[in-house]
């Protein structure tokens, strides 16, 4: 009796700390999920309840999760390498267009849901919502809807228009921006195309996703829930980035960075590639291009070449890719073992793994990074070439693009990457810098959000600069005062100057004649001393 009234009353302390927690997360990307699910799975584990909308249920969920199930409602996104684009529009452009039409997509189908908009008619409470900070803001209506604050997750670096929905300051003379291949050491040419490049993006954003995604809040919601103030009321984003191998760069209260929370060391590894890669006496380098993009489906001509690179080397080449949808006349070598899924953290941090092919991925980076791999980096896709450059700057990685790639140019950056110690020195230091912290990022993320649970929102993590005008956040007034003040000054001065001038020339006529007189008296009186002189001598 005294045990379950123990269990009673620890059962009841512990719901009295626990919220009602809804998160919102529309677009299906495994490699997003990868971040939001650990997230989501520690809040469970805290026994906190949880109503989550996603494309990915758990098989068996914990009586504190709730799912609405997204699966099979929108296609997963995928790039088929194969595609070539011939397009005038440059890269970042295309991408981020790209980007944001597929989270409209994701916004339209799930906002139909009968599910969903079942859960929006309820009278169900929720103490705070979560929400994806990416392409869209259709869903931040909901913490209107529901009088709870608002949790961003950011997948990736702070994106251009985050900076502006937190009051983030923006430095792009040093800060590269999302999409584009900078470091943070820029010269004049290219601090001028950064620029542009972030005013670009925001101008994009503002007319390709936040004005459709309000017609999809306004149908939703109904009318009178603007987007743009609801997107200056976010109470914290946690950005999966992190100063060590992103940009270093000033952050706001309300914006924190905790990237390398989805690394998981129980994660377990098949036994037959334990054994493979334990038996790889000359090493391994393992190739994978994240969920996204398909190794399969990159160009034949490519494809051979890389191939015949690699069977050429002796390493063992752990390969994901599927052999079964595979041209039938590239011929895989022996040396190359392919697998459709692999535990790539695991794999990485094992000791006979040397290098790792990788498209730049921003998880797949920091796995490389947790491990302390070098790295041969293809760019394909978004913040791609953005890790790329990075990597590069940090002396751990090489960077081929696709059109780059030809047998002698794989074969010899897997060369120098294997031969040169440098980059694995590199890649040793870099992980311990980016492991050292004051807590594991996990932690650090749950910690935010139970924070703004406990402080109701944290609206003293708000910036006050999201209350001030661009010409008083850029001192423009200031400016125009200062600027007025030294006129004006200037114009006093001269009327000062021109006055004293004026006096003196008036002054001066009188001055010299009074002088000519002194003179003439002088030079008189001189004359008659000599003449007196002259007479007494004689």
């Amino acid at each position: 009796m005294q045990a379950r009234l123990l269990l009673l009353v620890l059962w009841c302390a512990s719901a009295a700390h626990t919220a009602r927690i809804l998160a919102v997360l529309p677009t299906n990307t495994k490699s997003h999920y990868a971040m939001y699910g650990r997230i989501l799975d520690a809040l469970v584990s805290k026994q906190h309840q949880l109503t989550v909308i996603s494309h990915f249920p758990r098989r068996d969920p914990p009586i504190n999760l709730e799912e609405i199930s997204l699966a099979g409602t929108i296609p997963e996104i995928t790039n088929n390498l194969t595609r070539q684009q011939s397009t005038f529009k440059p890269d970042f452009v295309r991408n981020l267009e790209q980007i944001i039409k597929e989270c409209l997509q994701a916004c339209e189908v799930v906002s139909r849901m009968p599910a969903v908009r079942a859960m929006l008619n309820s009278t169900t409470h929720f103490d705070l919502i979560i929400v994806e900070v990416f392409g869209s803001e259709c869903f931040l209506p909901l913490g209107k809807r529901f009088n709870a604050p608002v949790v961003g997750l950011l997948s990736s670096v702070v994106l251009p228009w985050v900076n502006d929905q937190v009051a983030n300051p923006e430095a792009p003379s040093y800060i590269p921006s999302y999409v584009t291949s900078y470091g943070q050491r820029m010269n004049l040419w290219d601090r001028f195309l950064n620029t542009f490049a972030v005013i670009w993006a925001k101008a994009i954003y503002r007319y390709k996703s936040q004005m459709p995604s309000q017609l999809i809040a306004d149908r939703l919601f109904g009318p009178g829930h603007n987007l743009e103030l609801l997107s200056q009321n976010y109470s914290l984003i946690l950005a999966n980035s992190h100063f060590s191998i992103n940009e270093v760069r000033p952050l706001v209260p309300a914006l924190v960075e905790v990237g390398g929370l989805h690394l998981n060391d129980a994660v377990k590894m098949p036994k037959d590639l334990k054994r493979i890669l334990d038996n790889a006496n000359e090493g391994v380098v393992y190739w994978s291009f994240g969920s996204m993009s398909r190794i399969e489906t990159i160009p034949h001509e490519k494809l051979v070449q890389i191939f015949a690179a690699m069977s050429e080397l002796p390493q063992l080449f752990l390969v994901k890719m599927n052999r079964a949808i595979l041209s039938n006349n590239i011929t895989v070598p022996e040396n190359v073992y392919a697998m459709d899924w692999i535990p790539q953290y695991k794999t990485l941090c094992h000791p006979n793994v040397k290098i790792f092919i990788s498209h730049g991925g921003l998880l797949g980076t920091q796995e490389a990074v947790a491990c302390g791999v070098p790295m041969l980096v293809v760019p394909l896709y978004a913040d791609q070439a953005l890790n790329a450059r990075a990597m590069s700057d940090r002396g751990l990685s090489l960077t081929l693009t696709l059109s780059e790639i030809t047998k002698d140019s794989i074969k010899t950056a897997l060369h120098n990457l294997l031969s040169n110690y440098r980059y694995k020195e590199n890649a040793l230091r870099l992980k311990d810098i980016f492991l050292d912290r004051p807590m594991p990022p996990l932690e650090t993320s749950v910690y935010w959000i139970e924070y703004i649970l406990r402080h109701q929102g944290g609206a003293h993590l708000r910036s006050p600069a999201l209350d001030l005008s661009f010409t008083q956040y850029l001192l423009l007034d200031v400016l125009t005062i200062s600027i007025a003040l030294t006129a004006m000054t200037i114009y006093i001065l001269y009327k000062l100057f021109r006055y004293l001038c004026t006096r003196c020339i008036r002054w001066w006529p009188k001055q010299v004649i009074a002088q000519k007189r002194l003179l003439r008296k002088s030079m008189t009186v001189f004359h008659c001393f000599l003449w007196v002189y002259k007479i007494k001598t004689n």
